[in-house]
């Protein structure tokens, strides 16, 4: 018996499609796309977003000094970011202090505050991704109406957009940058909203409407 199609969205790196982590999702997901994402590999729901390394490419990153820009680049999206390492980083071709990679998994989850999990191969990510939509499935409510609201207004700004029918972090993030205030997101006719990347018409049109409930 084929499982249950997971019903929220599911975006893969273009750049991924050769590990074959892609295909098996396929099956997986009811909406699951390719394109090219500017920061990280996964992107599910455009709440979490997923860096998946092997071993390998972890250390390298280590050395070649990308691994912390990548881990800035992740938190500056706004979404739940997530770290996925394949393999065990302490034993690679590389010859690097076992010290060295345990301060930078340390680092990750500590001053960053991203989570990272091991990964025992493509089979074991592809059970983690399903998992984490399953869990953002069932808990996106809570999450985002009873989490600790922020106290900057600036966070309370996207704290209250991205509540609003159909948008997300990163849409929250977009339309706050383009209008500046939510003032001027609520004045909006649909025609401007959907000059903000990422907002179609229908979406443009369901936050026009849902500001005027009631008007007539």
């Amino acid at each position: 018996m084929k499982p249950d199609k997971i019903a929220i969205p599911l975006t893969a790196d273009n750049r991924e499609k050769s590990s074959g982590i892609p295909g098996l999702l396929l099956n997986r997901f009811a909406h699951l796309q390719m394109a090219q994402l500017s920061v990280g590999d996964y992107m599910i729901n455009d709440e979490i977003i997923i860096e998946r390394k092997t071993k390998e490419d972890f250390v390298q990153s280590l050395l070649d000094g990308r691994l912390f820009a990548q881990c800035a680049r992740l938190r500056e999206t706004g979404m739940i970011p997530l770290f996925i390492v394949e393999g065990n980083p302490y034993k690679t071709a590389h010859h690097i202090a076992p010290t060295a990679i345990k301060g930078a998994l340390l680092s990750i989850n500590l001053s960053w505050q991203i989570p990272v999990i091991k990964s025992s191969g493509k089979e074991d990510t592809a059970d983690i991704i399903v998992m984490a939509a399953k869990q953002e499935l069932n808990t996106l409510y809570f999450v985002r109406k009873n989490g600790k609201k922020p106290k900057k207004r600036q966070n309370q700004q996207h704290y209250f957009v991205q509540g609003l029918p159909g948008v997300g972090p990163v849409l929250a993030y977009k339309l706050l940058g383009h209008f500046t205030t939510i003032e001027k997101i609520i004045r909006a006719d649909t025609a401007t909203l959907s000059e903000v990347e990422g907002i179609g018409k229908k979406k443009a049109e369901q936050l026009f409407r849902f500001f005027r409930k009631g008007e007539d």
